[in-house]
């Protein structure tokens, strides 16, 4: 049995040691105004993410987001401090590189008795979404995803080729545990000992 927890305590720390966060910023370019009616080609919705791929199935998912940044909005961050008048935070997160990239998030809120409300959504691959209304006005602003709008996505994470240093750390008290385990005295039975 002592074997069995040593091996399995051996496999999670090494499996543990190797998780990796990842930093990737990604870049659309190229909407569609639903209100001014044309397409902007110049028109950017820049961000940069975070994560470690915890289940190591090569998919980055929410759960596993540190951060998720939009301008100067961290949606990770931010969602903390949600209550029943203010929503932030992402709905829904996933990338690999095989797959690509797509988000739904926001930031938005109104007043208790509903007068004043606006607020910030993004659903990629679909649209981004501003509003304000008061009881005065009403403010919409649709940008939309087309076949022409294009994504950038640039990796800032470091690639080493080596274990890092907690890596090599949980090796060498690994082997050190083994080395000890192996090396206690093992007592012989009364009965196997040789007549004085």
């Amino acid at each position: 049995m002592k074997h069995h927890l040593t091996a399995i305590a051996l496999l999670a720390g090494s499996a543990l040691a190797q998780a990796q966060s990842a930093h990737w910023t990604f870049t659309y370019t190229g909407f569609h105004d639903q209100e001014a009616g044309f397409f902007l080609p110049d028109a950017q919705i820049t961000g940069s993410f975070t994560g470690i791929d915890l289940d190591a199935d090569g998919v980055l998912e929410i759960g596993e987001l540190t951060s998720l940044t939009i301008g100067s909005m961290d949606y990770v961050a931010c969602a903390a401090s949600s209550n029943p008048y203010y929503h932030c935070g992402a709905d829904s997160f996933s990338f690999s590189p095989n797959q690509g990239l797509s988000f739904s998030l926001g930031e938005y809120g109104s007043d208790p008795e509903g007068f004043h409300s606006g607020g910030h959504l993004i659903e990629s691959g679909k649209l981004s979404y501003d509003y304000e209304i008061t009881p005065y006005s009403t403010m919409e602003h649709h940008l939309n995803w087309t076949d022409g709008t294009v994504l950038n996505m640039v990796s800032a994470s470091p690639v080493s080729p080596v274990p890092e240093a907690p890596g090599w750390a949980m090796l060498v008290a690994g082997l050190g545990a083994v080395a000890l385990w192996r090396r206690r005295p093992r007592s012989v039975p009364i009965a196997t000992r040789a007549p004085a």
